[in-house]
């Protein structure tokens, strides 16, 4: 996977890292929500 990064030029690396950056971000979101749900069914009993 490194050889194959290393072969890209510096706007494919800018976009590849700006795709990571947005899945991350999504990941990170769908979590905190799912966790909230969580709490909130655990404490108001759904």
């Amino acid at each position: 996977m490194r050889k194959a990064i290393a072969r890209l030029d510096a706007e494919q690396k800018a976009q590849l890292l700006y795709l990571a950056d947005l899945g991350t971000a999504m990941f990170t979101s769908a979590l905190v929500v799912c966790t909230l749900k969580v709490v909130v069914d655990l404490f108001v009993g759904g």
